[in-house]
């Protein structure tokens, strides 16, 4: 079976969903997912309000916020709880420690340069909105997000990722063979399918096609695949997720035709028309009321002319009412109250956790499964790709392994300076005598990383050669520098 024909025949099943999605990116932002056919000379529909469009972008960018925090690192570099045990250790070693810290700081170096937070923000709307996103990390680290129209997935039972296929229409001129170019609207394109199936050993194989002609050298096999399809809520035995506007999907239609209502309404009620009697006396009382300016004295009888005015206010202001209703519905759905963060482009780690809480709170565990499934597995997939670069040291997936630390408990590295700064004040509290059982290079090592400084910790090799600089510096105040001199030459004739 060609790629063509089987995407045919799992689009079948994607149909329902992707109509759902449409309706829903109708009533919010409609050019997340366009209509079906829709070309870019034709208009995209519009909806009454702009509520929608604010739920969206306020919750896409708190989500970004927190799952990509300005300025700190969401993940840490960790020593499985296995392998320590084998070890026989109960944490990984200071300097070992360090050196992860080195190695988070190159990776968020490559993510910030790849420019993650753009691709992120729009693969968060597209979850929000159509529930589903397709992720790929390129060789060059760059992330590219597709929309539901574009792919098609299919899971097993545990809704592990079976089998994807992605359909994209690229230029003639940069097709690899040759094949029949299509037209649309004056667009020429040729059809390109990206097939990923995973094998009975776990492993991703990945082609592509053309004209159910495989493309040259397109053939690969992923450990860990550079293609993550994410769903917004994950609903057992369905391969396609649902989003957050389906959630609230009738609240959104209401206010859109509450919007209409006070639109037409308040259209009608700000006409201003004049009735004059048929037979009221006057010649041309009509036109003259018609071409009089503003303060200008027209004679007439009072009784001969009346305004026509718009009696149905009472329904107005039951349909503000309703709107009214349906934006505080929404707007606490969709976090659009919050005052928690502020507005600035560094916000304290602080904020950054009671944000992640607010949002985990609000959205039912919807964070906490995005931090796993769409953080760690981008991650996983970066490190990998960075290694086969160079970028990075060769790393062992069963000793070393990333901890998303943006989650709701917050598991990053902030906790690690509280408990220094707690063991320093109770080691103030019990006295000298305690120092001689506190390991304080290991417990400076900790707490420095944790502040995200782990270039500032010296070694104990360059730590030893201050204490003998300081030790010389003593004794040539109390001693003078000709006995320092002649101790430093016996050392050496001793040496």
């Amino acid at each position: 079976m060609s790629a063509k024909s089987r995407y045919q025949d799992l689009a079948l099943r994607r149909d329902s969903f992707l109509d759902r999605a449409r309706d829903g990116a109708a009533l919010t932002i409609p050019s997340l997912l366009p209509p079906n056919g829709h070309t870019h000379t034709q208009n995209l529909p519009q909806p009454y309000q702009g509520l929608g469009a604010r739920c969206v972008v306020n919750l896409s960018s708190r989500l970004l916020t927190a799952l990509l925090p300005p300025g700190q690192s969401f993940f840490k570099l960790v020593i499985p709880n296995e392998a320590l045990i084998q070890s026989g250790q109960l944490a990984a070693p200071a300097e070992l420690d360090r050196g992860f810290a080195l190695a988070e700081k190159l990776i968020m170096s490559e993510i910030n340069r790849a420019n993650w937070r753009t691709a992120t923000n729009l693969s968060i709307q597209l979850q929000v909105v159509t529930g589903n996103s397709l992720e790929y990390i390129g060789p060059d680290n760059q992330l590219r997000v597709y929309r539901l129209d574009q792919y098609v997935v299919e899971r097993d039972l545990t809704g592990q990722v079976q089998e994807i296929i992605l359909h994209q229409k690229i230029p003639p001129d940069q097709s690899p063979i040759k094949s029949e170019t299509k037209r649309d609207m004056g667009h020429e394109f040729v059809d390109l399918y990206t097939w990923v199936k995973r094998n009975k050993k776990g492993l991703f194989e990945v082609h592509q096609e053309i004209e159910d002609q495989m493309v040259p050298k397109s053939k690969g096999t992923y450990q860990i695949s550079p293609f993550l399809p994410l769903r917004w809520s994950l609903v057992p035995g369905e391969d396609y997720g649902r989003g957050k506007i389906e959630e609230h999907y009738a609240d959104l239609v209401a206010l859109d035709g509450m919007a209409k209502a006070m639109l037409d309404g308040s259209a009608m009620a700000s006409r201003h028309v004049y009735l004059v009697r048929p037979n009221a006396t006057g010649a041309n009382l009509r036109r003259r009321i018609a071409e009089a300016d503003n303060g200008e004295v027209v004679i007439g009888n009072l009784e001969d002319v009346s305004m026509l005015q718009f009696s149905n206010v009472a329904g107005l202001q039951i349909a503000a009412e309703e709107v009214r209703r349906l934006t505080e519905v929404l707007a606490h759905a969709f976090l659009l109250n919050s005052g928690i963060q502020r507005d600035a482009e560094r916000v304290t780690a602080t904020e950054t956790r009671i944000l992640a809480q607010e949002i985990e709170q609000q959205l039912g565990g919807v964070y906490s499964t995005m931090s796993q499934e769409m953080q760690r597995a981008r991650l996983e997939r970066l490190i990998v790709q960075m290694v086969e670069q160079g970028s990075l040291p060769p790393f062992d997936g069963d000793l070393i392994e990333p901890q998303i630390t943006t989650g709701l408990e917050a598991l990053g590295r902030e906790q690690d300076v509280h408990r220094v700064s707690a063991a320093a004040q109770m080691v103030q509290l019990l006295g000298p005598e305690v120092l001689d059982y506190v390991k304080m290079p290991e417990l400076l090592t900790r707490a420095f990383n944790g502040l995200g400084l782990p270039q500032v910790i010296r070694s104990e090799e360059e730590a030893n050669q201050i204490r003998q600089q300081r030790q010389m510096a003593e004794m040539a105040q109390q001693m003078g520098p000709e006995v320092v001199n002649s101790v430093i030459e016996q050392g050496n004739l001793d040496g």
